[in-house]
């Protein structure tokens, strides 16, 4: 490909500089805002591992007592 100049008109070209500067602005609040969601999702992964284990050792306890009553019978 070559490098060949591109003649654009003066008022097209600002055109277009308002459409980039609107296109980048509008890039990084997308960026933000996935960065955002990622957190959360962290947050909540967090979370549910914390239920998860807390239901685990609930289970546990629950088995435990059920042996202890009917075990020893």
């Amino acid at each position: 490909m070559q490098n060949a100049p591109v003649f654009v008109k003066i008022d097209n070209y600002r055109e277009v500089l308002d459409i980039l500067d609107v296109m980048k602005k509008k890039i990084k609040e997308t960026k933000s805002e996935i960065a955002k969601i990622k957190e959360l999702k962290f947050q909540e992964d967090q979370e549910l591992a914390e239920w998860e284990r807390n239901i685990n050792e609930i289970s546990k306890r629950v088995a435990f007592i059920d042996s202890a009553f009917f075990d020893s019978e």
